[in-house]
Formats: C-alpha cells, structure tokens, sequence
C-alpha cells in the first residue's frame, strides 16, 4: 500500500479513529493487525516472512537473555539467521549471475537458473536492521523484550514498515506503556507533516523523475550540461522522494501519538561528507556507526585501520541499496570521498594556514558546493542502468567524452524542451513552501515575523489548503512508488 494512494487515505483515518476510540489494551493488538493488513496489501504471503522472523529473534533476544554460556552462539546465530534471509531474497541472483561470470573466465558452465521466481519482499532491509539491532543490543545488556504482541508491532508499525526510518526498540517499546490521550496537536502536526510529505513526493519528486528518466533513457544524446543537471535533479529527487516518504510515516505516527526518529536534515547544506552523512538517511547512517563501522574497531586502531573500516563500511552501505555491481561502486566511491575527507582533516591539523582556511565563510560555502557536487556526481552509480552506461555519462560530465555533434557540453538542451517550464518552477515552489513551513512551525509568536501570532491560526489552515490542492493540480498523472521500496 503506498503512502501517496488513494488506498491508504482511506486506511490511515480509519485506523487512527479505531486507534483513539479502542481501550488502551486493545491498541497494540489493533495495530499489530492493521500493520500486517498493510504490509499484506501487496503480497499477502510475505505476511508469513515477517512473522516467521519475528518469531525467530522473538526467541533469539529471550535467549540472549537466559544464556551465561553460549551468548556469543547464539548472537551469531541471530545476525546469521536474519543476513541469510535477507541474503537470499536480495542477494541471490547477484550472487549466481557474478558466479556465472567468474566460472565464464576459467571455461566452466552456468549455474542453472532458479527452479523458482524471487521476489524482493517489500522493507525486508529495513526491518531486517531492525531485527539485527534487537538480538545485538539484547547481547550488549538491554532487556529482552517479553510481551510477544509488543516485540511483533516493533518491526512491522505500518508507518515506519516498508522504507524506515530505522527504528531502535529501546525508543519504541515503551511509547506502547504511555497512557496517551488524544491531543489536537497530534492532528494538527501529523497533518501538516503529511500534506508536506505528500508535496514533496508528488509535486517535487515525481516531476523531477520526468526529467531524470528522459535524460538517462538517451544519455549520449545529451551533452555533459544536461548530465550535470540531470544528476543534480536526481538528487533532489531522491531527496523528496524519501525525505517525503518519512515526513508521511512521522506524520501518520504522530496521528497515534508515536514518535519516530528524523531522517534527513536539509543535507544539501552539508559542508563535509562527514557532516552529510550527519543529515542524510541519518537512522541508517547511526545503524551503520553502532552496528558495524564500531565493531570492526572505529577510529581506536590507528588512522589505516579507521580509514579501512570506512570503506568497508560505506562499500556494504551501498550493496545493502541493491544487489549490483553499480551499488557496490557507489558505496565504494563513498568510502573513498570518507577516506580523502579524513585525509584533508589531518592535513589541516599539522598546518595552520589550512585551518584559518577552513575557519573561513568563503572556504565554507566553496565546501558545502563540493560536498553537493561530489556526492551528485556518485549518484551516477545509483541511477545508471549498469557499470557501462555509469562510465560513459561520468566521462561525458568530465569533458572526457566529446558531447554529440551539434552540440556544446555547456549549454543544457533539457531546458528547451516542453519540461523545461516545471523543471524550473521547482525550485520557485519548494522555496515558497519551505518559506510557509518555517513560518508555521519556528516562528509561531516570534514578533517581527509575518504572519504575526494574530493571524498564525488562520495562515496554518490556508496554508495547509493551499498544498492540498497543489497536490491536486501539480500531480504527474501516474502514481509513482517510492524510490527506497526498492531497497
């Protein structure tokens, strides 16, 4: 069931009523149901994985708990568990086809073709960190959770189900024990986190995905002008489309009164790619951190080691997006834009002159530019097809590769086409409604700022209004799923 369908605006009032009108008791069973009749709406049998794993790290995270003995086996036993099932329904035809290629070299015959079809089910890298989280903590001394009913909400909370953000149980379980009542102020902001997740997905997101598929559909047809532009839309992109997927499962929580974690913060303003991963996919970023860029030895074993822990890490970070070699090179240029910015660190440590450089606004802004366009210029992996084609529009955005005749690689053609017109509205609308949100929600009775705390009750209404029916008349006229979906 996606966010931005019909199917859902329908489900979530419904749930939400049934949610306030219910006992305190019967809540968590009702929203256990409901999230697994969400999760189900797509494809009712992968219901049973979702069971059967939270089932298996139910009993994993008791016995964690119990054990004096064998804790470390069964610790094992419990990443290995949920890897191997994510590993199988991600992993395994990359897995055959790169064994196939390897035995292609040294003259040996195909593995034979699945007897069955795959199919990726929908969030299982999500909730498979999860439920890694879980069995790690237990064995680091947090208590198991006992309440069967509780532990199966944790991964499967519909909100947070499919694409996160990464939950950590210590912070959702005891919401479940608050003896909440409804306030309006959980409708009045999960609605505008809604509405503003929904905008960013539907007008933004979607619109520049019109623009992005057309330019990478014929590459060689662009010059290197359109390529950049296209990879900057394409981030922005990505960006709404996901920041917009949690702005709508932050508000659909907060209708329940739930709080989940933040996941992006205006990363396109990052001055470093340490500050960036600091504000972007920050529950995935944090999991990264505590669960395996630490326990291969962090930054404690001398520079050399931090710096091969990095890479290992950002390498995994981009296989875990998707099972190809374009996600492994995009995780491995990750780790090398970590591995130069450490570099450039220490080197501005050992010379005073850097550091009064760095210390500057001009070297400031220069920073947040390179970090944009440097991370931009990765996403080549993300959104190309294959190594191949990644290679040519990356030496075609270099000036490596001549630009097609006729045409000079700096001037975009993109812009005379006829989705020229939105591709440069976009910018104009997301300003004037980041200027909207920041009214309502940072400057309420702030004096000086228009509206003033007089009108504020008012603008918020008509505020929300306005993006309702921009969703309505902005809206491309397919329904789009989400780009982490996939993931």
């Amino acid at each position: 069931m996606l966010f931005n369908s019909f199917a859902y605006m329908v489900f979530l009032p419904l749930v939400v009523i049934l949610y306030w009108s219910c006992p305190k008791k019967l809540r968590t069973p009702l929203l256990l149901l409901a999230s697994y009749v969400f999760y189900m709406f797509w494809k009712p049998v992968y219901g049973l994985l979702i069971l059967a794993l939270t089932v298996g790290n139910y009993f994993l995270g008791l016995s964690l708990e119990k054990s004096k003995e064998r804790r470390k086996l069964i610790l094992f036993c419990g990443i290995a568990f949920n890897l191997l099932v994510l590993g199988f329904f991600k992993y395994a035809y990359f897995a055959r086809d790169s064994a196939n290629e390897f035995m292609k070299v040294f003259g040996f015959n195909a593995l034979p073709q699945f007897p069955f079809e795959i199919i990726l089910p929908l969030g299982i890298s999500f909730f498979a960190f999860e439920f890694i989280h879980y069995v790690v903590d237990v064995y680091r001394g947090s208590s198991a959770v006992k309440n069967f009913m509780e532990f199966a909400l944790f991964p499967s909370f519909f909100p947070t189900q499919i694409a996160g953000p990464i939950k950590r149980f210590q912070d959702f379980i005891p919401q479940l024990h608050l003896e909440t009542k409804f306030k309006l102020e959980y409708l009045n902001d999960g609605v505008e986190l809604i509405l503003f997740g929904l905008f960013k997905k539907v007008c933004l997101a979607d619109n520049l995905a019109l623009v992005v598929n057309r330019c990478y559909a014929h590459p060689d047809m662009l010059s290197a002008a359109d390529m950049w532009l296209a990879t900057w839309a394409f981030f922005f992109q990505v960006y709404f489309d996901f920041s917009g997927y949690t702005d709508v499962a932050r508000g659909s929580a907060l209708l329940m009164g739930f709080k989940v974690p933040i996941n992006f913060d205006m990363p396109m303003l990052a001055s470093s790619i340490a500050d960036f991963w600091r504000r972007w996919h920050i529950s995935l970023s944090t999991w990264l951190r505590d669960y395996l860029f630490i326990p291969l030895g962090g930054s404690k074993r001398g520079e050399w080691i931090t710096q091969r822990n990095a890479l290992i890490t950002m390498t995994i970070a981009g296989l875990w997006h998707g099972a190809s070699m374009n996600f492994l090179a995009w995780g491995f240029y990750l780790g090398l834009m970590i591995v130069v910015h450490r570099f450039w660190q220490n080197c501005c440590r050992k010379f005073e002159v850097l550091e009064k450089l760095i210390a500057s606004k001009l070297f400031h802004i220069f920073a947040i530019a390179l970090t944009f366009n440097s991370f931009s210029f990765g996403l080549v992996f993300f959104r190309s097809q294959n190594m191949q084609t990644a290679w040519s529009i990356m030496r075609k955005m270099l000036l490596i590769d001549p630009s097609p005749a006729g045409s000079s690689p700096w001037i975009p053609s993109i812009l005379t086409t006829s989705s020229s017109v939105m591709f440069l509205l976009l910018p104009f609308m997301l300003a004037s409604f980041l200027i909207a949100q920041i009214i309502v929600s940072r400057f309420k009775g702030t004096p000086g700022i228009m509206p003033s705390p007089k009108y504020l009750p008012f603008f918020k209404p008509v505020y929300l209004a306005a993006l309702a029916i921009i969703l309505l008349l902005v809206a491309p006229g397919v329904t789009a799923s989400y780009i982490y979906f996939q993931f």
